[in-house]
């Protein structure tokens, strides 16, 4: 659980510093990884997905998880798709 931390962690700072080559956060294919790195952490019944509820796991603050973990589900059907999970990271950094 540890190593997923780190990886979160890792995405979202690599998400935030945007570099001068970047106008919207990590190349697809970096969010992509990070996506499959959380996932072979996190997905804790081995079904290639990863559930909001496995999602939370992650978390130790119960608000904080829910708060997070249903951004990255865009269509509320209970389930983080690598696309949504693209879609999301994505769209961080860019202006509304």
């Amino acid at each position: 659980m540890k190593c997923l931390l780190v990886v979160w962690t890792a995405l979202f700072s690599t998400m935030v510093i945007v570099s001068p080559g970047y106008t919207a956060g990590p190349p697809e294919q970096n969010i992509r990884e990070a996506y499959k790195m959380i996932l072979s952490q996190a997905d804790a019944n081995k079904d290639g997905e990863l559930s909001v509820a496995e999602c939370m796991t992650i978390y130790k603050d119960k608000s904080m998880a829910e708060k997070n973990c249903t951004f990255w589900d865009i269509d509320k059907d209970g389930i983080i798709t690598e696309a949504e999970y693209v879609q999301q990271a994505s769209n961080i950094g860019k202006k509304k």
